[in-house]
């Protein structure tokens, strides 16, 4: 099955590929949104328009995305823990309840139509435009640190089914249920996304069908472009985080997530 997308002009392709990988790079340097929340809905757009049949085009979106989200999973996870920022007690046993969360995901995912997939993932788009709205008003909760680890099949679930770190989710519960402080919860998040976007890429590279540039439901070719252009825009957005005030970057985000999760959605 062909998931390369050249059915449309190839330079076009590309150059929305790369622009894709620089916005979602930003995104997560300047706001730290993991950049599935763009990558998915391009992907799936580009991939319909140039022919590919729906259930197939969302399925090896969301797997691409988890697979470019992977590697600055695993960048992330080791600089938290370097840092101090992670409960590491409770981040492995959380990470190996994602682990197999994101396996469950992923046979949702490539068991389920893509008129579903699309709708579920247009009403998180909504959800988690909401919870950027609302994070400044989020403060720890008194909870107890244990009952958290339970979170990280959920925040797996959804990584797998939809090709998405989970951090955006993880970690607000982190702080309303465990009482992580942010930064805690931020960096103890950052290994559970690691070990279960390695769950799902692997997931999704064995269950699907393969094809030009394709392992698996991955796409080699977006992929790698997107990464290739990811990696230094993240970089940075990190720096332009503290030298410019991004509340209104973070309005033209939301506004993004919910135009994309209405379209996913209508």
């Amino acid at each position: 099955m062909d998931t390369s997308g050249y059915n449309m002009d190839p330079v076009f392709y590309i150059t929305a590929l790369l622009l894709t990988g620089i916005v979602a790079g930003l995104a997560t340097g300047l706001l730290g949104v993991g950049g599935g929340f763009i990558i998915a809905p391009v992907l799936f757009f580009l991939m319909e328009s140039s022919g590919t049949p729906p259930d197939i085009a969302i399925r090896t979106a969301f797997a691409t995305s988890l697979a470019v989200i992977l590697p600055a999973a695993l960048t992330g996870a080791y600089s938290h823990y370097r840092r101090g920022c992670v409960d590491a007690g409770r981040a492995i046993p959380m990470g190996a309840l994602g682990a197999c969360g994101s396996i469950l995901g992923v046979l949702t995912a490539t068991s389920s139509p893509a008129g579903i997939l699309r709708v579920v993932f247009g009403l998180l788009l909504i959800l988690v435009s909401l919870q950027l709205i609302l994070s400044s008003r989020i403060s720890p909760s008194h909870g107890r640190r244990n009952a958290s680890i339970p979170l990280g099949f959920v925040a797996g679930f959804l990584s797998g089914l939809l090709g998405i770190g989970g951090g955006v989710v993880l970690v607000p519960l982190l702080v309303l249920v465990g009482g992580f402080d942010v930064l805690e919860a931020v960096g103890t998040s950052s290994v559970v996304i690691a070990m279960t976007a390695a769950s799902g890429t692997v997931s999704y590279l064995l269950s699907g069908p393969g094809g030009q540039f394709s392992v698996g439901y991955v796409n080699l070719v977006q992929f790698t472009a997107i990464a290739f252009m990811s990696v230094p825009a993240s970089r940075l957005g990190v720096m332009a985080a503290h030298r410019v005030d991004v509340r209104y970057i973070r309005y033209l985000f939301i506004a993004l997530l919910l135009v994309t999760g209405f379209r996913m959605i209508l």
